[in-house]
């Protein structure tokens, strides 16, 4: 059984489907006495990019966001150039070299429109949808590609998510977990480290974090955690000067209440997020900061706010932004 994902219009439909994909029944769906022009585009994986031999090539979607932000742009596009309607699917899973990564069909009453609507969804196909590539080369590196969530037409942010006015104070991550999957045992001890910046990677995480490529579609890509609640904790447990790498979270910010963030995207230091849900903290928050921290984080998201990356770039502390 093929297995697809639809969203279907009139005339419009963007599907996602982990099979091969059959050209043969998208074009049946665009035929339409009116139409004088079928354009289509077949993106194939090629065995090359940027001077290195490709050997596989694995898509990995948001797939409720990719659903809707891929029937966004057909509907549109078929509206801005006039066209009788339009259909695509994007691949997800591993693909072979030479197979179809993406298909797309535009109908129109005439060839000019066609090929205009067609060009201009993939454009915006490339910039727009939250689907990352994984390219593994010969040599055996591995490297990721995504959608910069950029407007294809002006290359700057979609100004329709809100901005949050909020400072980075620190930067954590740690290259292994000491509390997950430890219940019974004590603690591993794989350290807390300090940056100034941090790479983000669209479907991925932070670059050199424990969670970083954990699982697809993980919704603690990264984490936020306020600096209010870190002070609030010193004061009410008695810990004068507490760091916030007891609490083992990423981002250290002040001036936005994560609470209101949970299921809403968000622009961050140019980048996008989504906050997918409250991080909830567990016992071992009694013996990483102090006995009874784990109850006193259980209300208004105090333990802080899981996200998912949907863009690439670097967040900066405060302090490396105002040294710039």
């Amino acid at each position: 059984m093929n297995k697809l994902t639809n969203v279907f219009m009139k005339h419009v439909q963007f599907e996602l489907s982990d099979e091969l994909i059959s050209a043969e029944s998208l074009m049946r769906q665009l035929h339409d006495p009116r139409s004088g022009a079928v354009v289509s585009f077949d993106g194939l994986v090629r065995n090359h990019n940027e001077g290195h031999h490709v050997t596989a090539l694995e898509y990995q979607a948001y797939p409720a966001l990719a659903l809707r932000v891929g029937r966004q742009i057909l509907e549109q596009e078929c509206e801005r150039h006039g066209v009788i309607g339009a259909v695509a699917v994007h691949r997800t899973g591993l693909i072979e070299v030479g197979a179809s990564a993406v298909f797309l069909a535009v109908s129109g009453e005439h060839r000019q429109e066609t090929f205009a609507a067609a060009a201009a969804i993939l454009e915006r196909f490339k910039y727009e949808l939250p689907i990352w590539k994984k390219e593994t080369y010969v040599n055996g590196e591995v490297e990721w590609v995504g959608p910069d969530q950029k407007n294809a037409l002006t290359g700057l942010i979609d100004e329709t998510v809100p901005l949050w006015r909020a400072r980075l104070e620190e930067i954590w991550i740690s290259p292994g977990n000491d509390f997950r999957g430890r219940h019974g045992i004590a603690r591993a001890n794989h350290g807390v480290v300090r940056m100034d910046r941090i790479e983000c990677v669209a479907g991925m995480g932070l670059r050199g974090d424990r969670y970083f490529g954990y699982k697809p579609n993980y919704k603690g890509q990264v984490t936020f955690f306020d600096a209010a609640v870190r002070d609030l904790v010193a004061e009410e447990f008695g810990i004068p000067g507490l760091c916030a790498s007891a609490f083992r979270r990423n981002a250290i910010v002040r001036g936005v209440r994560l609470a209101d963030w949970i299921g809403k995207r968000f622009v961050f230091q140019g980048l996008e997020f989504e906050g997918s849900e409250e991080c909830k903290p567990c016992y071992w928050m009694n013996e990483a900061v102090a006995p009874g921290v784990e109850d006193f984080l259980k209300s208004e998201c105090r333990g802080g706010l899981r996200a998912r990356i949907l863009s690439d770039g670097v967040l900066e502390s405060e302090q490396t932004l105002r040294q710039g």
